[in-house]
């Protein structure tokens, strides 16, 4: 497959839901309150899940 064919067919949709899990999981690590432990779990997690996700964009973004 060729450049053009590839930016021709480019998964716009597919790039926008991981931009858009990454700002969910970026606004629960932002707005949660820390009340106790359970929601510092939570917090972790989100913060967890945004990076991979982040990491997961950067790979589908150079079409790996």
């Amino acid at each position: 497959m060729n450049i053009s064919e590839f930016e021709r067919k480019k998964p716009r949709k597919t790039h926008q839901a991981l931009a858009n899990l990454i700002k969910k999981y970026k606004k629960i690590i932002m707005d949660m309150p820390m009340m106790d432990d359970e929601d510092a779990v939570r917090v972790e997690m989100a913060a967890d899940f945004a990076k991979e996700l982040e990491s997961l964009k950067k790979i589908f973004e150079k079409g790996e």
